[in-house]
This record gives C-alpha cells, structure tokens and sequence, in this order.
C-alpha cells in the first residue's frame, strides 16, 4: 500500500481540520462532557450534512463509497480537536456489522437511515459483569408462540441516550449467539449514564422484557459472531486513529510547553532529557499512525486481518500509555488541572488503551490468530 496519504484523503483532512478549528474549542468540548447526553448534537447533524458519517458506506445506499482507510484519516481529525462524536459507534461498528450479516429488510432500512439521516446506530455488547464486547452474553432472547423479547443489561454502551436503535448481543436459552436490533424508545428499555474517563459518554442500560419484532433479529450462531467480530475490527481500528490524533494533542501542547518553560536560565525544550521525549512521541505516534493505516487498508481490501488488528491494538495500547506519561512529564504539576486542555487528550487516550480490547484481551486474540 501507500502509506502517503491521496488527494481525497488529503481534501478530506483540511476540511475537517477547517471545520473543527471553526466549531470546537477546548471551552466547548467541556461544555459538551458536562451535558446531559455528551455529544454535540448540532455538530454531528454538519457532520452528516457534509457526508463524513457515511462516508465508507457504498454509493448505491446514498454513502460516499470511500473506505475504513478514509474514515481513519476523519477520525484522527476528530481526536486531534478532542471532539465526543459517534463515529466510531456509527459509522466503524454499526455500518460495518450491518454490511456483514445476511441482507434483510430490516438491514437494509437500518443501513438506509444511516445514509441519509445521520442516524445514531450504536453497539450494546458488554454484559454488565463481562470482561469485554467479546464475552459471551447473559442477556437473553426469548421466542415463543406469543412473540419476541429480550431480557438482561448492557454496560458501556456509548451514546445510548441519543441512538436510535441499539445493537443487542445476546444468548438464546439453547446458548446459541443472537443479535438483535432495539428501538432505544421501546418499553423496557432504561438507560443511565456512567462516570467514564474519556470524552465518549457510555451508559448501562437494562431491558426488562422488551418485546421486539420477530424480524429484529439480524443474525445468529456463527454468523452473529463473525459479524460482531468484523465491527469490533473496524471500530478498533477507527478508534486507533481518532487516538492517534490525540496523541497529535499532546504532542503538540508539550512542544509548546517546552518550548516557552524556562528553568535554570533555559526553556526546557533545550535540555536532551525532555528533547528525546518528544521525539520519542513523535517516533511513537508516527508508528501508531502507518499500523493503523495498513491495518484499515488491509480490511479494505477484504483479507483476513485478525492478527493485524490485534497487533495493532496491543503496540497502540503499549507505546500510548508511555506518551500519556511522557506529555504529564514535560508539563509537571500544570498538567494535571482540569483547566489545562491537556488532560482533554490524555484521559481519552486512556480510555482508548482500556477500550475495544486491553492488552492481554488483543494478546490473546493474537495467540489465537497464530494458531498458538
């Protein structure tokens, strides 16, 4: 591949950056955090008006026909400004699992509102007492001669306040996988917001007895787990780019910040200890970048990326965890107050490395993707 960025991409990088410049600023973005719902509502409608949030879904559905490749340069932008949109929920998850599964009516209809409404689709994946989306599911999906419902709770679910249809993983009594699509409005569903570190708002949400259409269910068995698998992919490596970009944040802020603190006579930036820092997160972020890069183009191209997806994750998680540190570092005490923007980024690039997969989680997907 070439990891040079092309001229749609490059068109698509200067209008977003022009874009969030103009319509975000850290005052914003925590305006944004400390509402109800934390998303900016009037921000994701211009996003949608513009086509990015459907920007990889193919032309004869109304999207842009682009690919994850595309997405992830949107997304870096998107990190670089500390923005809380969907995307990654939307248009990595959601598009993706609904591309995978066997095409209905009612995935077709769910892909259509996507492209032309800009529609909040979001995954509910995580049991409440799960170790991650992985996990195998307590929720339970019971069919009778009466009709269909759904019980159990969901942890984490990112912008359920403001989605339209959540994206149920659940087991049925015979412990067969099932996904099912729920009406965020229907009877039954509560959702509350949790405390969380990072910018995306995620919430627990409960489903007593909610009964859905027959037809709701999108996929079950094997198939269920091979398209949640291909969502949890895109989704993971969209978030790799979108903290990508706020690793770009803290580079930046800490180049500022070393360049302008001055002790024993010197600015900072002048002493070898804190210059290999920052060169240090620059060499990381760079690396982060073209891994994710290759991984999006090699999921593009339709091959067979477990392994690559997971490496991914394990060296983003890895050398991000040190960037945190090494940005507090150059700062000092400053860089923690909640009044400098630099913790905007590293409390969402610590969120990244605990989300869609720690670790040990993508460490073992890997094992198994080798065969070990």
């Amino acid at each position: 591949m070439d990891l040079m960025l092309n001229d749609t991409q490059e068109m698509i990088r200067d209008g977003a950056r022009r874009f969030l410049a103009d319509s975000l600023d850290p005052d914003s973005v925590r305006e944004v955090e400390a509402s109800a719902d934390g998303v900016n509502a009037e921000i994701w409608a211009q996003m949608a008006e513009l086509g990015w949030t459907t920007l990889a879904l193919p032309t004869d559905i109304g999207g842009g026909g682009a690919g994850l490749a595309d997405l992830c340069v949107l997304a870096e932008e998107l990190g670089r400004a500390a923005a809380s949109t969907p995307l990654v929920a939307t248009a990595g998850f959601a598009a993706t699992f609904l591309q995978a599964v066997e095409p209905t009516a009612v995935t077709r209809d769910l892909l259509s509102t996507l492209a032309t409404s800009g529609a909040v689709i979001t995954p509910a994946l995580i049991d409440a007492v799960g170790r991650d989306e992985r996990s195998a599911s307590s929720s339970v999906l019971f069919e009778t001669d009466a009709g269909t419902t759904i019980s159990g709770a969901k942890a984490m679910v990112p912008y359920a306040s403001v989605a339209r249809v959540l994206l149920v993983s659940l087991t049925t009594p015979d412990g067969e996988s099932a996904v099912v699509a729920v009406n965020r409005d229907a009877a039954g569903v509560r959702w509350t917001r949790h405390g969380a570190t990072g910018g995306d708002p995620l919430f627990h949400v409960e489903f007593d007895n909610v009964e859905v259409p027959a037809d709701s269910v999108l996929a079950r068995g094997r198939a269920a787990e091979r398209a949640i698998e291909a969502g949890l992919d895109a989704a993971t490596i969209l978030a790799t780019a979108e903290a990508v970009g706020c690793c770009e944040g803290m580079i930046r802020l800490a180049s500022e910040h070393a360049s302008s603190r001055q002790q024993f006579g010197k600015v900072i930036g002048s002493y070898q200890a804190v210059s290999h820092r920052l060169a240090d997160m620059r060499i990381n972020t760079d690396a982060c970048r073209l891994l994710a890069a290759e991984t999006a183009w090699m999921l593009d191209q339709g091959h067979d990326a477990r392994l690559e997806v997971a490496g991914t994750k394990v060296f983003a998680n890895e050398v991000i965890v040190d960037m945190v540190h090494a940005a507090h570092t150059v700062h000092g005490a400053i860089g923690y107050t909640t009044e400098y923007d630099l913790q905007l980024y590293t409390r969402r690039a610590r969120a990244f490395c605990l989300s869609h997969g720690d670790t040990d989680a993508q460490t073992e997907r890997a094992a198994v993707a080798l065969g070990l």
